[in-house]
């Protein structure tokens, strides 16, 4: 798209370059190109140091073509400066508006106005009108059953790469332009993934286009502004298409064709909104340098096989094989949302090296998700293969930490001998630290290569550091696995799955939080959440729910709890950061259907062991209130449990999974409970919370003993029980005490999985054991976070000892940001920003002075601007503290020993007396 995604923008309290709101956004963006809305959703932020509240506001939309007001609201008495809706507002579809807005504030003047613009894209699929999908030259994709879990997989070690792969189609299609339009805008989409050049210049800095969707029930298409590319006569636009996600090797399984085995793309280009092109057999296509690419395999490039040209006015295409017309429809296009995948940064000059093995090596320095360019000079026909790993072994040679069929992160290049030539990728990426280079026609230098840097291109909002190293680079790995695995859609890793896996973002969707602008991110994947929800209310394992995983997978269920209830967790938490009540409307909805799914298996599984007893026992008498049959993931990789053993995985999944898909089926009934009472539906409200009280008393009696004792006497499960509420009040200090005394036969360490970990340093600091949720945090012997640390992790990872502590590394992926959750107890506790109001209406400022450092400074681009807070230790007794509040909000500070302080948006400093604990 036209519109770079931005984060709210605050100026520095204390500094006013001018009274009138800035910041405008509609839909979160800053001018967007395709607002997909007709009722979409006005921002803006107020200078906090210049006014402390807004009281009043005024908006106005016109047709930006007939300056038409369409919409102007008056005075309206609200402090409300984001996520405002106009009720009254008509837009209409491929059509640009500008519009402004005022506000009223502390002195009761209206400011002066401040004026943006935005546009509308396709609002009604009809609109595609004469467009058709192509379907270039090309070999259909081959099958390709590649299965886990005991399945033997098809065999393809005799069959080369090349000959399974297909090349890269290109597709150009020629018009003439009587005149030239002072609009003209590009929607595009495509059966695998794209790039896209009008008379030879790219049109976009996106990558990987149309990103990855619920392609059965939704594929997004992109709107790009192309008037500067056109010109008066002949025009050329050009596609490369590649097999992506649509039908490339992907997900757990590695398998091909989960979508379909065949590429198409599908355009329509107008001027001042009439059709100037659109997709149909007029187009051409052929072959060019690119022989295969895959996401996953990688990608082979022969130079000498480049087609000068081919997308320019002049080209001689009369060999180029006609186009295929196809029945595509377009009943499953929806406007793209939110932030597209580009290279977000760059790696310059990284180490060059031989290993002990004599090969020649890259080090990025950092684990990342992207590819290499790569600069070379050599003969014609030279080939050079780059190999991508997270690891090297014990001994410093190149090995793949991750294993699995087609999962080879392998890109060749062959030079077409003109010189000084480039390479980079276009349709794959890797997760990756290290290179191994075979081939490289003389010496390699640092200047030659360069990390590229791939992620969906959210704003970065947060910022933390406090006075220990250790720390700091902890959140640095969360941040960089955020990055690495917010790509189109929230990933598990970024090099052996790749997948949307409901779980993984479910707990770490409050973390994400802070560190970056995800709502429209997850809005879009929500989106794909609903789309995937089965008729009966299931929410997948994973989502997109590719359907080869879906069939591999079939043995362990559909689903499990705490991954499927992503779907009432991520809702609430965009709710609270953001305080938009939208994110609650478009979900109650599969909210309720997957809770009622819940209550119907709860309802009528009974587990094997009571199957045998008599009807009136009253064990029998709760089951229907727990859900305690299926598979379910449990606590998932639980460290005590894990070993050799290739299925030790799922010894967590056995010992936990009842007890905690009965705690979970209380938390989502609790969740919709507590978004419906949001939306007014006290009905709703009413009917879940009383169910929610039904399954705690269910679930006390089947797991709790008379003195606190879990039934299942493992951290994870006091964790989560505590965590939830699902503990009474007269077993709290019993079942806190069982859980401390687990941690201490465990030598002080953590021995919490996926759906523990989040919540275990709250819980600790909860039950009053602060100190040791510290001990726990600063622990650096594995299973702890500062091990990954101290072995020198510059990412999370999945296991905690995925390098043991003689530099082996294991078969596991070693950028997972699922155990980096802790980064929000970071932010709330350590530095002690916590919105106290959804969407940081209301701020409490508790930082934690006890806390094992001597600095610590923090700050969120909240919806209002920026909240900060930095404390410092200047004496043995004494700490300042120094604060940002922003405009619009409200304010406590709170310190132990002394009483709140109530704070007005802007800057304060305090000195406070706090004497350090030795």
């Amino acid at each position: 798209m036209n519109c770079r995604p931005r984060s709210p923008e605050s100026e520095k309290a204390g500094h006013m370059t001018s009274p009138k709101p800035s910041a405008l956004t509609v839909e979160r963006l800053v001018e967007p190109l395709a607002v997909w809305t007709t009722r979409p959703r006005f921002g803006w932020l107020l200078d906090g140091a210049a006014t402390e509240r807004q009281n009043a506001y005024e908006l106005e939309v016109r047709d930006a073509l007939t300056a038409q007001i369409i919409a102007a609201t008056g005075k309206v008495d609200s402090a409300q400066s984001h996520s405002v809706v106009l009720p009254d507002v008509d837009l209409s579809s491929r059509t640009p508006y500008t519009w402004r807005v005022r506000v009223w504030a502390d002195d009761g003047e209206a400011t002066e106005w401040s004026q943006s613009r935005f546009e509308t894209t396709l609002l009604n699929n009809s609109e595609w009108d004469a467009a058709r999908w192509v379907e270039p030259v090309q070999e259909p994709v081959t099958p390709e059953e590649v299965l886990y879990l005991g399945v033997e997989p098809t065999s393809l070690d005799d069959v080369d790469i090349e000959s399974r792969l297909h090349p890269s189609p290109l597709v150009r299609q020629q018009f003439v332009l009587d005149e030239a339009p002072e609009r003209a805008r590009l929607y595009i989409t495509a059966h695998g993934v794209y790039e896209v050049t009008v008379n030879g210049q790219q049109v976009t800095d996106e990558v990987l286009a149309p990103g990855y969707d619920e392609y059965q029930e939704r594929l997004s298409y992109q709107t790009y502004d192309v008037t500067s590319q056109l010109r008066v006569g002949e025009n050329v636009l050009g596609v490369r298409l590649a097999d992506g996600w649509w039908a490339g090797r992907i997900s757990f399984t590695g398998s091909s064709i989960n979508y379909g085995d065949t590429l198409g793309v599908l355009w329509r280009l107008e001027g001042d909104r009439k059709a100037i092109a659109t997709s149909d057999a007029s187009a051409r296509s052929s072959f060019g340098e690119i022989r295969y690419s895959d996401i996953f395999i990688g990608e082979k490039v022969d130079a000498r096989l480049a087609v000068d040209g081919w997308d320019t006015v002049g080209f001689d295409d009369s060999e180029w094989a006609e186009v295929h017309v196809a029945d595509g429809g377009t009943s499953t296009l929806v406007p793209f949302v939110g932030e597209p995948v580009r290279r977000i940064d760059e790696i310059h000059e990284p180490q060059v090296f031989h290993s002990p093995a004599g090969e020649l090596l890259v080090d990025m320095g950092q684990n990342i998700a992207g590819r290499v360019r790569l600069t070379a000079r050599g003969a014609a026909g030279t080939t050079i293969t780059l190999e991508h790993t997270e690891a090297l072994d014990r001994d410093g040679n190149f090995q793949q930490n991750v294993q699995g069929r087609n999962k080879d992160q392998t890109d060749v290049w062959v030079l077409a001998g003109t010189g000084q030539e480039t390479f980079e990728p276009r349709f794959t990426y890797h997760g990756f630290r290290y290179v191994r280079v075979t081939g490289y026609p003389g010496d390699l230098h640092p200047e030659d290569v360069v990390g590229v840097i791939l992620s969906s291109d959210v704003p970065q909002t947060g910022t933390f550091t406090t006075s220990d190293p250790r720390i700091n680079q902890l959140h640095d790995n969360v941040v960089w696995s955020q990055r690495a695995n917010f790509f189109s859609t929230p990933t598990d890793c970024p090099q052996r799955e790749r997948a949307g896996w409901t779980g993984d973002i479910q707990v770490f969707a409050r973390a994400a939080t802070n560190n970056a602008r995800v709502d429209l991110f997850l809005d879009r994947w929500l989106a794909n959440v609903r789309a995937a929800q089965s008729d009966a209310g299931i929410v997948p394992m994973i989502v997109p729910n590719t359907p080869s995983f879906a069939t591999s997978f079939g043995l362990l269920g559909d689903t499990s709890a705490g991954w499927g209830d992503a779907i009432t967790i991520v809702p609430l938490a965009l709710y609270e950061r953001y305080g938009d009540r939208r994110v609650l409307d478009e979900n109650i909805d599969a909210m309720r259907r997957w809770v009622d799914w819940i209550r119907t298996q709860a309802e009528q599984g009974l587990p094997e062991q009571y199957q045998q007893l008599e009807s009136d026992d009253p064990i029998l008498k709760r089951q229907p209130l727990l859900w305690n049959t299926g598979f379910h993931y449990g606590d998932w990789l639980v460290p005590s449990t894990i070993t050799d053993e290739p299925m030790s995985m799922m010894v967590a999944a056995t010992l936990t999974g009842a007890l905690v898909a009965s705690a979970y089926y209380y938390h989502s009934a609790s969740n919709l409970a507590a978004a419906a009472e949001v939306l007014g539906d006290g009905a709703t409200a009413r009917e879940y919370r009383w169910l929610a009280a039904q399954i705690k008393d269910a679930f006390v009696a089947e797991y709790f003993d008379e003195d606190g004792r879990l039934s299942v006497h493992m951290q994870g499960a006091y964790v989560i029980s505590l965590a939830f509420g699902l503990v009474p009040e007269g077993l709290r200090d019993a079942a806190g005490a069982h859980l401390v005394e687990l941690i201490h036969q465990a030598e002080d360490h953590l021995d919490t999985g996926f759906l523990s970990v989040p919540h275990l340093l709250d819980v600790l600091v909860s039950i009053g054991e602060r100190e040791l949720a510290y001990t726990l945090l600063f622990q650096d012997t594995a299973p702890s976070w500062l091990y990954e640390v101290k072995m020198g992790a510059t990412t999370i990872w999945e296991s905690w000892d995925g390098i043991a502590p003689d530099g082996q590394p294991r078969d596991f992926s070693l950028n997972h940001y699922a155990f980096g959750a802790v980064d929000d107890w970071m932010y709330r506790y350590i530095a002690g920003i916590t919105p106290t109001a959804p969407g940081y209406a209301e701020i409490e400022f508790r930082p934690d002075l006890s806390a094992p450092l001597d600095a610590v400074a923090a700050s969120i681009e909240t919806p209002f601007g920026r909240a900060a807070l930095e404390w410092a230790r200047t004496s043995p007794a004494h700490v300042e503290i120094r604060l940002i509040v922003p405009a619009n909000t409200r304010a406590v500070l709170k310190v132990s020993g002394a009483e709140p302080v109530t704070l007005r948006p802007g800057a304060h400093t305090r000195t406070v007396t706090h004497k350090k604990e030795q």
